[in-house]
């Protein structure tokens, strides 16, 4: 993994993590639902995980606090980028060597392996199928049609005698070309600054930080910068619940996917110039939700069968966030307080929006339970509670 940067930070924390405690890869596997083979190579950095939730359940089996996790979340989201950059780049490199050779760079990956033990991605909490939906390497740029400057038509050689004539005449009609392009864009600006002026709320757009040349055209994961606190202010602003530090991590991402699914925008969690301006023009609180105090009463509610187990679970899946968005290697998401996957919301006839709100949540949560009465459908969520709750009873 040499000069993997950010597949070694990853390692280096999860290392961190186990080192705070005094058991083995194989006894933190058990509780993190992971083959011990597969933790020993992501805390080596030979290996990345193609989801969260396995280092996430590794994190809180560790003990660690939810900054921690918050971290750990943002160092995997950049490890697992570098890993997918790495899968793109190497058909170019075997078609450019004609070989695979020895001295093509070492790439993190994920085989089926390394996922055995962890929860199908089915039942929502866990990893979706083991499909890659990454683009491909990018397209070789097709030769266009040549627009070099010349003559429209060659000219036959000139005849002995003959006068030299229209030559004269091209630096002209360039000139008046010239003269018309310009024109064209004074009055293309003069009415840009019209428009803008007069129309939308919030003035023009040198008044608001996010459209303006100071930042970029899209804002992003890794980020940091006066940009990004602009952009959680306006997220807060909008009801969200986050800090205001200028950096863009895991959770400034949930609350962008968010925002964007709510607006009716495409919630790729990458603020594009249509959010920044959805985000200024936003009078409502697309952002609030319920408090963890109030998810928990309404999980004891519902699971009356069983209430501090399932109240354990949706923690161990989203920190009782109903607003918590995790996304898988297949380019779908989890969703809400139980972690319901796409395909899941599908079997239940729901929507992407109809999890977010935590009622709904809960209650289709209990009908995925009431089909075989456990907690199977979230499995790896259930191992870690009830290693938990043994570890307590021995202590």
């Amino acid at each position: 993994m040499g000069g993997n940067r950010d597949v070694e930070e990853l390692a280096e924390l999860l290392r961190e993590l186990k080192g705070r405690t005094n058991r083995s890869y194989a006894a933190l596997a058990a509780r993190s639902g992971v083959s011990g083979s597969a933790l020993h190579r992501y805390c080596s950095g030979t290996s990345v995980p193609g989801d969260y939730e396995v280092i996430g359940r590794f994190g809180k089996v560790c003990g660690a606090g939810s900054e921690e996790l918050l971290e750990l979340h943002r160092r995997w989201v950049l490890a697992d980028a570098e890993r997918k950059r790495a899968v793109s780049r190497a058909p170019a490199a075997v078609s450019a060597t004609g070989s695979d050779g020895p001295g093509s760079p070492a790439t993190p990956d994920v085989s089926r392996d390394e996922t055995e033990g962890e929860p199908d991605g089915e039942t929502g909490v866990g990893t979706g199928p083991d499909v890659e939906a990454e683009a491909g390497p990018d397209a070789e740029a097709v030769p266009g049609v040549a627009a070099e400057p010349g003559p429209l038509r060659s000219a036959p050689a000139q005849e002995p005698g003959s006068a030299a004539q229209p030559p004269r005449r091209r630096p002209l009609i360039a000139v008046l070309a010239l003269a018309v392009v310009a024109a064209a864009g004074v009055a293309a600006a003069l009415l840009g600054k019209v428009f803008t002026s007069s129309g939308g709320s919030g003035g023009s757009s040198d008044d608001r930080l996010l459209l303006s040349s100071r930042c970029p055209v899209v804002v992003s994961m890794g980020q940091s910068d006066a940009c990004v606190h602009e952009l959680q202010s306006l997220l807060a602003r909008a009801g969200g619940k986050l800090d205001i530090d200028g950096a863009f991590g895991p959770v400034t991402q949930m609350r962008v996917v968010v925002f964007q699914l709510r607006s009716g925008l495409t919630p790729n969690g990458s603020v594009d110039e249509r959010t920044k301006r959805t985000l200024y023009e936003n009078a409502g609180k697309p952002l609030g939700t319920w408090t963890p105090e109030r998810v928990t009463r309404r999980i004891r509610e519902v699971f009356t069968e069983d209430p501090e187990r399932a109240v354990g679970i949706a923690d161990c899946a989203s920190l009782l966030d109903p607003l918590y968005t995790l996304p898988n290697s297949n380019a779908t998401r989890n969703w809400g307080v139980f972690q319901l996957y796409d395909g899941t919301l599908r079997k239940l006839g729901g929507t992407r929006e109809q999890a977010l709100d935590p009622d709904w949540n809960i209650r289709a949560a209990h009908r995925l339970w009431a089909l075989t009465h456990d907690f199977s459908a979230w499995q790896a969520c259930d191992r870690a509670y009830r290693a938990g709750s043994k570890g307590d009873k021995g202590s």
